[in-house]
């Protein structure tokens, strides 16, 4: 957690300075003398970096039961989406982990692609996803669910496994609505 929190104080640092430099916080001179106070940079750094980071929903161990903790990870790229799945899949950090956070998503699962269409979205996964045991299954659709959800704005998103929609009949006893969120 420190090394994070080290990690995003150099970040809103750099950020502070790039954009210092890129004139997004103009010289006061050339802006008619009106003084850029320091706290609005950092604000403005701090809602930046914000867009670009997102909540990945991991599993954690509470007695008997598993229940679903959000981390926040900082993505790039211009697919939001994309490299959200990415994160998920990736699963927790070495330093997550040691805090007792885990994914019931299989190592190795991988994205094979997301398909955009008309207020739809197809997110396709390796049928490693689809491994494991039905309790396993259900867990690992609420961290795929309560991850994506926020991202999908009225899209409606669905799963398939190898090209395939994920339907119940694959896991004995497990209801798999779709769209899953």
């Amino acid at each position: 957690m420190k090394t994070l929190a080290r990690l995003t104080a150099s970040s809103l640092v750099l950020c502070t300075f790039a954009l210092s430099a890129c004139h997004i916080f103009p010289d006061p001179k050339e802006s008619g003398g009106e003084k850029i106070d320091q706290k609005e940079k950092v604000e403005v750094v701090k809602e930046h970096s914000q867009k670009n980071d997102v909540e990945i929903y991991f599993a954690k161990k509470n007695g008997d039961e598993l229940d679903l903790v959000a981390v926040h990870r900082p993505i790039r790229g211009d697919n939001r989406l994309n490299a959200t799945l990415e994160e998920l899949l990736r699963g927790p950090t070495p330093d997550e982990e040691k805090s007792g956070l885990l994914s019931e998503i299989p190592k190795g699962t991988i994205l094979l692609g997301i398909k955009e269409k008309e207020g739809e979205c197809e997110i396709d996964l390796s049928k490693r996803f689809s491994t494991g045991s039905v309790s396993s299954m259900q867990t690992r659709l609420d961290q795929l669910t309560k991850t994506v959800t926020p991202l999908a704005n009225d899209q409606k998103i669905y799963l398939d496994v190898e090209g395939k929609r994920l339907e119940a009949s694959s896991f004995d006893g497990l209801e798999i609505k779709q769209p899953i969120n």
